[in-house]
């Protein structure tokens, strides 16, 4: 008899319940003999297997999600995170940087309670600090282009290219090579091609800059020198001097505009030399022809004066004595002080190697002392008259000539003026003629009539100068006896 399906299945599932519940109330599991074979499972009746009871299936469970978190997951964060700050992150994108060190120790934090989410976390970082690294790389690269730019104008600005061509072309050759170490992707190679890029576009800068300065002081200092020939009438007194340092500078000028700095500057050097020679040389000899000047002014002046008459002070008139200075000079002949100025202590040019490394961050000789005057017992005083003053002139000029020849111009000139000071009062002294009063019964001779007499002075109001000459004889110029013999001053 064949049992329907529906039939089968309602029977089937009625014993598996009658078995689970017989099962269920067994408090031990049935011990199976260790000799007794397991029943044969080819005995058992044919027939169709009971469909098993349905189990409900668990999700599926990431192996991972109970792992904790790494110290391997934490260095490569860290190491993505410091490759990017080795590029720079941190100078170009800090508040970027910030966050990734925020998140970076967040995670970190993370990784004892939630080493799932801790992991995730990382993972994100590592790719955000990936991209920072290229944005970094990036804005490095745009960084050195506008330094290369702002120092290859820098360098154009000193015309570098002209003043040093091969320096200059060595710099820019240098930028091409980091460019190309930055498309090869070689970005450490790159960077250190553009670092020492960099270094060397400031070093020419700085060092040419430098050479360029000395130069503009070099001759700022010939040009005030030149002055100062000038000044001192180089052009009269030292017109050799200041030819050659004129030639000098001009050649100076004429090397700068042709770019060559050396020979500018060993020019303006030589230029400088000659100028403060022709200064100080045309200084010497100005001051010594000044000098020479009043030294042969007071020579006249005494010869001048040793032919003159001279009033004693009874009185009674000397007769001249003729004096010449030649022959003092003759035995005491000028020097020339001018070829003993000395060298010019300038020094040699000395211009910075355009490769050098880069750093962080002849007046005139002294005059001599003024020379005390020792005290030669006289004084210059119109009231006393007892002094030889032409004498003394003279002496005081002899010693004039020996200061001057001492190169103690100063001194000297002082001495010429004393001399002169006392020859002003032997002249005042002087005696160009003598005239005897004479009585008349008309017209008596009295100092008004004398002086308008045209062999005197042919002016009647010129009588106080007889007066003056003759008061030691005439206390009173309304009062003169015949017979007197007045002393006639010059006119």
């Amino acid at each position: 008899m064949t049992i329907p399906r529906p039939l089968k299945i309602a029977l089937t599932v009625t014993s598996l319940g009658i078995s689970a519940l017989l099962y269920s109330c067994k408090t031990t599991p049935e011990e199976i003999p260790a000799d007794e074979p397991p029943a044969d499972v080819s005995e058992t009746v044919d027939k169709e297997p009971d469909p098993p009871e349905p189990v409900e299936t668990p999700e599926p469970v990431d192996a991972e999600a109970s792992d904790p978190l790494s110290q391997g997951d934490i260095d490569a964060a860290r190491a993505a995170v410091q490759r990017a700050n080795l590029m720079g992150a941190n100078r170009y994108f800090p508040s970027d940087y910030r966050n990734l060190l925020d998140k970076l120790n967040a995670a970190v934090a993370r990784g004892e309670s939630d080493p799932d989410s801790a992991r995730t976390i990382l993972k994100e970082i590592i790719a955000a600090a990936d991209d920072l690294w290229l944005k970094t790389l990036t804005a490095r690269r745009d960084e050195y282009h506008q330094r290369y730019r702002r120092g290859d104008e820098a360098l154009l600005a000193v015309e570098a290219d002209k003043f040093a061509p091969a320096e200059y072309r060595a710099a820019v050759d240098s930028i091409a090579a980091a460019e190309a170490m930055f498309d090869a992707e070689d970005y450490s190679g790159a960077q250190m091609k553009a670092d020492e890029t960099l270094e060397s576009q400031g070093r020419l800068h700085y060092n040419l800059s430098e050479n360029i300065r000395y130069v503009g002081i070099l001759r700022r200092d010939t040009e005030n020198y030149l002055g100062d020939a000038e000044d001192n009438e180089a052009f009269i007194y030292a017109p050799e001097e200041l030819e050659d340092a004129n030639t000098s500078y001009f050649a100076g000028i004429s090397a700068y505009r042709a770019y060559d700095i050396e020979n500018s500057a060993e020019a303006f050097t030589n230029a400088k030399r000659q100028a403060v020679l022709a200064a100080r040389r045309s200084a010497v000899r100005r001051k010594q022809a000044e000098t020479d000047a009043v030294l042969a002014d007071t020579q006249r002046r005494l010869e001048s004066a040793s032919n003159l008459q001279t009033l004693n002070t009874d009185g009674s008139v000397n007769t001249p004595r003729p004096w010449e200075g030649d022959s003092y000079l003759a035995g005491n002949p000028l020097v020339d002080h001018s070829e003993n100025v000395g060298e010019a202590d300038i020094d040699d040019p000395e211009l910075r190697r355009l490769d050098e490394p880069v750093a962080p961050g002849g007046g005139f000789p002294d005059a001599p002392a003024d020379v005390p005057i020792e005290n030669e017992g006289t004084q210059v005083n119109a009231d006393e008259q007892n002094e030889d003053y032409l004498a003394l002139a003279e002496s005081l000029w002899q010693q004039g000539v020996n200061a001057r020849n001492e190169a103690q111009f100063d001194l000297a000139n002082d001495y010429f003026r004393r001399a002169q000071a006392y020859i002003d009062l032997y002249e005042s002294n002087a005696v160009s003629q003598t005239y005897t009063v004479v009585y008349r019964e008309v017209a008596t001779d009295c100092l008004w009539r004398i002086s308008e007499r045209p062999e005197i002075f042919a002016n009647p109001f010129l009588w106080p100068k007889i007066w003056r000459a003759n008061r030691r004889i005439i206390q009173n110029p309304d009062l003169i006896y015949p017979g007197q013999i007045l002393a006639i001053p010059p006119k």
